[in-house]
């Protein structure tokens, strides 16, 4: 594991993002706390996970999905 040797304990101990799509248990719904947009299919916030931007990248990288991280700056 060199990425965990070359992290600090800080690091290691931080708690990943958790978005309300990720606690909601039942059926999909518009989530007005997060400012999504009840009339369509346009939503304010994109996946926060990226799946289709990292399919997208992994076909035309010829990588897998799993080896792609998203950030922004």
């Amino acid at each position: 594991m060199i990425l965990i040797s070359l992290s600090g304990k800080i690091v290691i101990k931080l708690i990943p993002y958790s978005s309300a799509r990720d606690d909601f248990k039942g059926k999909t719904g518009i989530f007005m706390d997060a400012n999504e947009n009840p009339y369509g299919t346009m939503n304010r916030y994109p996946d926060p996970y990226q799946i289709e931007l990292k399919a997208g990248i992994s076909k035309i990288k010829g990588i897998k999905e799993e080896q792609i991280f998203l950030g922004k700056r």
